[in-house]
């Protein structure tokens, strides 16, 4: 099979680098269930892949779903996690827990708590194993945990056990964390959750700072007590040093699907309320199986919004823009103008590097309308390669313009000359890039 990639022509393209993808047959990760990989130290785990990335960060997030007790993770091959993963561009793994108390719960209430016990160990290790596949392309400040009832409060503990790996959570149903197993069905038990989450992370503490809760239950739940909700909203909000904020939004998907919402300060903490849904993770309309509810809204679209606006480890700020760049030549002098503006800020600096016969930089500033010229000294004829940068006052540059101008007469016409051509094969992919260089500034379409 060949695929043909023509390349649109480009008034000042005189060097220009290509690349395309062949590609054979579908990729096995992207868009699409792996189902009972062997991986992180737990013998199942069912991992979805998307085609999309995070609209912040670098690359995708990554969301660990943990299951309930008396719950396959099959079920959440029909919870709606899939839109979630498309639609927010994160990584879904769901684990089946290795060292099961009865009913198959995630044994929170047994055990030591550390980073390196049993399946919190493992949990650590499956996030950090995913993030660090290159193929996945996942951000390791977008990494986050989430699960229903015993697999909320294993979640909890675990985000606190490793508040460095963990930006954010997503507590379902959850008893709270250090809490006994009696405790989750019957009366409520006062927990300190600050104080037991500030104690787990330990010498990690200071990475709570940057971390981020959703609490959520369920109205009709008649299996773990109603209290843990707000008890553990209200922990993990005193950990972070955060107050609530008056009011409740109402959140709906669809005509019936509805769900109330509180948050705390920068949203930091929101806690849900499930309308009509049971003891159930809620999938939104549409979503069935073993504990898992149509009901309500789709929690895992939810965090990933959630995670999407109050991520605080990602760097949200995308440096200046650059627009309408022209470049001139004016005599022996080459001229770039242009407009940069900075949406979080302001334009520092705007600088330019020739490159060509001689090598020339230049620098200036953008003026009140955020215009900027900036002209060079007198250059010697030749093809020359501007690239052009913008900075802003937190030294953070945005994208590149890059353009080639000409000084002096234009040598006689000369075919492209193509140079560096070389393929990767990954998979059923071929990759292929070069270099090609039109010196007469006319380029028309490069075909592989």
């Amino acid at each position: 099979m060949m695929q043909s990639l023509r390349l649109a022509r480009n008034a000042i393209s005189g060097t220009l680098l290509f690349l395309t993808s062949v590609l054979f047959s579908n990729s096995l990760l992207a868009g699409s269930w792996q189902n009972n990989v062997n991986i992180g130290g737990f013998n199942k785990v069912h991992i979805y892949t998307p085609d999309t990335t995070s609209a912040i960060g670098d690359g995708k997030g990554l969301l660990l779903v943990l299951h309930g007790c008396t719950q396959s993770i099959d079920a959440y091959l029909t919870a709606n996690l899939e839109d979630a993963a498309e639609q927010y561009g994160l990584v879904i793994a769901v684990p089946d827990a290795m060292n099961k108390a009865g009913f198959s719960c995630w044994s929170y209430w047994q055990g030591a708590k550390s980073r390196s016990a049993g399946d919190y160990k493992n949990l650590i290790t499956l996030a950090n194993t995913l993030s660090s596949d290159s193929s996945r392309n996942i951000d390791p400040d977008q990494v986050y945990i989430a699960g229903l009832s015993s697999g909320a409060a294993f979640a909890n503990t675990t985000a606190c056990l490793a508040p460095d790996v963990f930006a954010g959570m997503g507590i379902s149903a959850g008893p709270s964390i250090g809490t006994s197993s009696s405790g989750a069905i019957g009366p409520c038990e006062s927990a300190d959750v600050a104080a037991r989450c500030s104690q787990y992370g330990g010498s990690y503490g200071s990475h709570f700072d940057t971390q981020i809760a959703s609490i959520a239950q369920g109205e009709n739940d008649t299996t773990v007590n109603l209290c843990y909700n707000q008890q553990n909203a209200d922990g993990m909000a005193e950990l972070y040093g955060i107050s609530q904020l008056p009011g409740t939004n109402t959140l709906s998907e669809g005509p019936s699907n509805t769900a109330r919402e509180t948050q705390w300060q920068d949203g930091r903490v929101t806690m849900l309320w499930f309308d009509n849904l049971d003891h159930s993770w809620s999938g939104g309309q549409g979503a069935s199986g073993s504990y898992v509810n149509g009901n309500s809204i789709n929690y895992a679209s939810y965090l990933g919004q959630y995670f999407l606006d109050n991520n605080q480890r990602v760097d949200r700020n995308a440096g200046p823009v650059l627009a309408n760049v022209q470049f001139s030549a004016n005599g022996s002098q080459i001229t770039i103008s242009g407009s940069a503006t900075d949406a979080e800020g302001s334009v520092l600096d705007v600088s330019a590097s020739i490159s060509g016969p001689v090598n020339d930089t230049l620098s200036g500033n953008v003026n009140g309308s955020n215009q900027f010229t900036l002209v060079s000294g007198s250059l010697p004829d030749g093809l020359y390669t501007v690239v052009v940068v913008a900075t802003d006052d937190e030294n953070k540059q945005g994208d590149p313009a890059t353009g080639q101008v000409r000084v002096g007469p234009e040598p006689p016409a000369t075919a492209p000359d193509l140079s560096d051509i070389a393929v990767v094969v990954q998979g059923q992919c071929a990759t292929v890039t070069g270099k090609v260089t039109d010196v007469n500034l006319n380029l028309d379409t490069v075909e592989v």
